[in-house]
């Protein structure tokens, strides 16, 4: 699928080209723990060029608590334009849908850490400890982040067995700290619970509707924006990559991610044709790769 790719060693060489831009957070922005070197300053480069940044994060939280966490490690409200978070789509999209709610039932039974339950606050549901008495299942994540798959399976099977609806507010599978330590993610679990015949509602990245509100938001600061005037840039091919393919949107992928063992060998980036190689293998269109977010 990737018929048009180029290697890129800053983003100032194509920036130009692009009138806004998409940008995920975990893997391009920080690891999880503090931001990347030369994430900071790239932000405010764009947003001194007059270019909007969205940030579009699979975080199974409130868009306001990703806001919050951003600025205690230095991202400030300057560095960009808005975020829009997984956790809040499937807040808007599910968890406050009345149609939705008066289908399944008001009671969940939770999965994830404390923080992530901020995006059932004023609502009128409620959390029950009990799955005999849920009516569906809200996924957000593990609930330490060294948990395994292995460790949910007796719960989800039990949620199966009682044939109850799965609502996972995160798509990603895992993520990576600069490290190399892989954590897995609410997606993984939603795939074994699909896997196993159960019924998943998935919100954010690589879903239309995430980019169609990134979109719309972009639209009100520029009514003559066109799809060919933005740039997605992410980590993951499954969420980011795939997501802006299916949106119609130029993508810029960052190698020292998810995929860093794939893309390069010795810190350095393959050969473009083995890249397109192994996007291929992959089902996905990258049109740049670059190794770090830095402008």
């Amino acid at each position: 699928m990737t018929n048009y790719l180029k290697t890129l060693s800053k983003l100032r060489e194509i920036e130009f080209k692009y009138k806004a831009f998409i940008v995920d957070i975990w893997g391009v922005l920080w690891d999880g723990i503090e931001p990347y070197e030369n994430s900071i300053p790239t932000l405010k480069k764009l947003i001194s060029l007059n270019k909007p940044v969205i940030l579009l994060s699979n975080a199974p939280r409130r868009a306001k608590v990703v806001s919050k966490k951003l600025q205690s490690i230095g991202i400030n409200s300057n560095c960009y334009s808005k975020i829009i978070s997984s956790g809040e789509l499937c807040r808007i999209r599910f968890l406050k849908n009345k149609n939705k709610i008066n289908r399944y039932g008001k009671k969940y039974y939770f999965i994830g850490q404390p923080s992530d339950q901020t995006i059932t606050e004023m609502l009128p549901i409620e959390e029950t400890k009990n799955l005999k008495e849920a009516n569906f299942l809200l996924v957000c994540g593990t609930r330490r982040f060294e948990d395994n798959l292995e460790i949910y399976k007796k719960e989800l099977n039990a949620a199966l067995a009682l044939k109850l609806p799965l609502v996972c507010a995160n798509p990603d599978k895992v993520v990576v700290r600069k490290t190399g330590k892989v954590l897995i993610c609410a997606g993984l679990m939603a795939d074994y619970y699909l896997s196993q015949g159960g019924y998943v509602y998935k919100f954010g990245k690589p879903y239309k509707d995430a980019y169609q509100l990134c979109f719309d938001h972009l639209l009100l600061k520029n009514l003559d924006l066109k799809k060919k005037d933005v740039l997605c840039i992410g980590d993951a091919l499954d969420t980011d990559i795939v997501g802006a393919n299916n949106y119609g949107l130029d993508t810029l992928l960052i190698a020292n991610g998810i995929h860093k063992a794939d893309l390069m060998y010795k810190r350095k980036l393959l050969s473009e044709s083995k890249l397109k190689d192994f996007f291929n293998s992959k089902n996905c269109s990258v049109n740049y790769i670059l190794r770090d977010f830095s402008y």
